[in-house]
């Protein structure tokens, strides 16, 4: 495992990162974003800003203090302690697993504060940073278990949360405006709810 800073990222200073599947984005204890890449990690991480994602906005809304945060990169190798598995033979370890598992299994048990999939109790963001509005999520004061998840997934159906991944890292943003919710691009192009139901329903996104 091998650890930068945003900063040192959004620099490319990131170096050795050969074999590195699996990225942590936090904030001393507390964690942001799990995420993984098939790819170059470092270039996958910088995808999150250009777009951006939901990480890259809460990143961007919280600089230049975001820019301390650490990221830490791991081997699947590294990812071993956070997989449970079932030995074939007893007193033999099993070590076969992938990045979708590993991925997964770190998901629920750091409970990261953006992930949505695999992420029953996401942690609330502390009402230090920036970001609660624009990203539809709320503060640690008014969150329990229940409406925390309606936040965050607002149906439990596993398509809506695709597709509400989807509209995430295409740009979109859910904002509330008064009494009304709409829906904002990175282009400046907006929605209403209304106007953005049958998008939703059919899983499909906007065009710009």
């Amino acid at each position: 495992m091998i650890h930068f800073t945003v900063g040192q990222l959004l620099a490319k200073k990131a170096t050795n990162t050969l074999g590195h599947l699996i990225y942590v984005v936090r904030d001393a204890n507390l964690v942001f974003y799990v995420g993984q890449s098939r790819r170059d990690v470092p270039t996958r991480f910088g995808e999150h800003l250009q777009k951006p994602s939901r990480l890259g906005q809460l990143i961007q809304l919280n600089a230049p203090a975001s820019h301390e945060w650490s990221v830490a990169f791991y081997a699947l190798a590294d990812c071993a302690a956070f997989v449970r598995q079932k030995s074939l033979f007893a007193l033999q370890e099993w070590q076969h697993f992938d990045m979708d598992m590993a991925e997964k299994a770190m998901i629920e048990a750091m409970h990261p504060v953006l992930n949505q999939d695999f992420n029953e109790r996401p942690t609330p963001l502390p009402v230090r940073y920036r970001g609660h509005a624009a990203l539809f999520l709320l503060k640690p004061s008014t969150a329990t278990s229940a409406t925390l998840s309606t936040a965050v997934s607002p149906t439990t159906s596993p398509q809506d949360r695709i597709w509400l991944n989807r509209m995430s890292l295409q740009g979109w943003v859910r904002e509330t405006v008064g009494s009304h919710t709409i829906w904002r691009h990175t282009s400046g192009k907006t929605l209403t709810e209304a106007e953005m139901a049958p998008y939703r329903q059919a899983g499909k996104l906007p065009k710009l």
